[in-house]
Order: C-alpha cells, then structure tokens, then sequence
C-alpha cells in the first residue's frame, strides 16, 4: 500500500512533463521546484552538452537492483529522492526536452516466457515531488520505446539507459536474472546475438533489442525489429 502510494503522488507530478510527440519542434518546459516542507531543491540541472559515454560506467556509485523484475525507475522510488544521481552516475546530463537530434530505439525483456515491462519515467528527475528535467534518454510510456533526444550528435549506450533506470546490466545478469544453473541469458540487436558487454551496446534509431532470459538452450527467436508508430 505504502508503495502505491509514493508511486500516486510522483506520477502526478511526472504528468506535468509533457511527453514529446512525432510533431514536436521546441524543447518542453519544466515548471521550476518548489520546496516542499523540509524539502530543499539542489543544485540546478546541467546545460553542458553531451556527446559521449564516460570511459567508465557507471559514472558515479549507484546502488544498482540486483532484484528479479519488474523494476520501478528511481523517479518513482522515495518521491524521486534519488533520480539524478543516477542520472548522473549515467553520465548524462538533465534539464528540459532537447530535440535537435530525437530518435528512438525499442527495448524487449523476456524473462521465462514472460514479457518484463519497461516502465515510463526512466531518465526523469524529481526533486521535492516535482519534475525538474528530463535526462536524453527516457520513457515516456510503458512501451519499451527509449526515447533518445540531445541538442548535439552524441553516442549514447545501453548500459546508460540501464544505470538510470537504476539495474544492473552485465554479460551475466540483469538485475536478478543471472546465467548459469540452468539458465541462460543473451543479448540481441535487430535479431543478431550480441556478445561481451551489453551495456556497450550503442543505441541506434530503430534498433530493437531484446534480452532473452530462460533455460538453457531453449530460449525463444527474439524480435528482430519493432513496428514504431508513424512519425516515431
């Protein structure tokens, strides 16, 4: 109960970042923080521009989940308490929606023969129960679709997307899904296994990439691409 509960009160909030859409031309604005009984907002989000992953991820400590799914973002955990420091430790800057380069990439999880969501709200920054910015990638649905928005070219990784929605990602496991005793867990792009480290995965738009968790040799076919809506 108590769960919902915080999870009610910062999605009212998020509500109020507006989702960008296929027409989108100007960078959406964010109402600024309010503190909030002892709530004090820090420092304001960072205007550098980003281009590139750090050498290494993550950036800055992060408690990653090591849990089995689902997995809620940290802009839904403690009232978002904690959302930029793992934006941070993504190595990713906030602030509002930057759309002079926007394109998007799908994310599949599979786990057991069961589809693992891929919550809205990953990359959102709340500070005091308010939106105060959006990282360049994030969610806006439970779609699996990883919006990818910049005001500069720039190379951005799965591990990233990863950190920020706040699980651990590793050739072995992700979060709580491990390999071994019996189980077995592959990475693929565009229906191509992938080895070494997904989180160095590059996201490209209209990639799909699924994860595939299950017994051994009996993983099913991944999706080898995504149908995205017109205009996406």
């Amino acid at each position: 109960m108590r769960r919902r509960a915080v999870v009610s009160v910062v999605l009212v909030a998020v509500a109020s970042l507006t989702a960008c859409s296929k027409s989108s031309s100007n960078p959406t604005t964010l109402p600024t923080p309010t503190a909030g009984g002892s709530c004090t907002p820090s420092a304001a989000p960072s205007s550098a521009t980003y281009h590139s992953p750090p050498a290494t991820l993550p950036a800055a400590p992060a408690d990653l989940s090591t849990a089995r799914p689902p997995w809620l973002p940290p802009a839904v955990i403690n009232q978002g308490a904690q959302s930029a420091a793992f934006v941070a430790a993504a190595g990713l800057p906030y602030g509002e929606e930057m759309l002079s380069v926007h394109y998007h990439a799908h994310l599949d999880i599979n786990a057991d023969g069961k589809a693992v969501a891929v919550p809205p709200y990953i990359g959102y920054v709340i500070k005091c129960a308010k939106p105060v910015g959006l990282a360049p990638l994030h969610t806006h649905q439970q779609d699996g679709i990883i919006h990818i928005e910049n005001s500069a070219p720039a190379t951005f990784v799965l591990g990233q997307f990863f950190i920020e929605w706040g699980v651990r990602l590793s050739a072995d496991c992700v979060g709580g899904l491990c390999a071994g005793k019996g189980k077995e867990l592959a990475f693929f792009v565009n229906g191509k296994r992938v080895a070494g480290d997904p989180a160095a995965i590059v996201l490209h738009k209209h990639d799909e990439i699924a994860i595939e968790y299950g017994d051994t040799g009996k993983l099913p076919k991944p999706p080898s691409s995504f149908a995205f809506p017109d205009g996406v």
